[in-house]
């Protein structure tokens, strides 16, 4: 790997790697923090940490952060329509990042012979591994970031990636309001 390679890489892990542990440690403030903003601003507390939750890998996810809104008594369907746009800001903002800033960095890493492999194996199921990353609690943006730096055609990525994660919160949300309305 060339010089100025190794330098983004580790330049880009310094910054994420302390945002995704502080958010971790401090989980319960953020979440404090998150349930008295939604409690005071509601729907665009929640499409603003709907954005945010998709930025980087963190514990809290978008559905999580829809479902504080039903405990202070906001609507079902705007909650979803709030969080799925919120995802859906950042959920293209990360593709396009991907895309940009990491598909030169992708290239140049399958180009070797050491890498060829892992890149045949990202275009033979990049697109299912986006769907169960879309569909379960697990960190996605990383993901998405690879998605958007192999070349994922935008429709495939629309498909597998943001219909999902819009079935996953609604299913939450559905849930979520069936016991709470118990």
């Amino acid at each position: 790997m060339e010089r100025k390679h190794k330098i983004f890489w580790v330049i880009f892990i310094l910054i994420i790697i302390p945002l995704i542990i502080f958010v971790s440690i401090y989980s319960t403030q953020v979440r404090s923090f998150i349930q008295k903003n939604i409690s005071i601003y509601g729907y665009p507390a929640v499409l603003i940490f709907s954005i945010l939750a998709n930025s980087f890998d963190q514990p809290i996810g978008p559905d999580a952060i829809a479902v504080v809104g039903l405990l202070f008594g906001l609507d079902v369907l705007y909650l979803f329509i709030f969080a799925v746009i919120g995802t859906w800001i950042m959920d293209l903002t990360s593709f396009y990042i991907g895309r940009k800033v990491f598909s030169g960095k992708i290239k140049a890493a399958c180009s070797t012979k050491k890498h060829a492999q892992h890149c045949k194996l990202f275009f033979k199921y990049g697109r299912f591994a986006l769907l169960i990353g879309a569909l379960t609690p697990v960190p996605e943006v990383f993901m998405i970031w690879l998605s958007g730096a192999f070349g994922m055609k935008l429709r495939d990525f629309f498909i597998y990636g943001m219909l999902a994660k819009a079935f996953r919160i609604g299913f939450v949300l559905l849930i979520a309001a069936g016991i709470l309305s118990l």
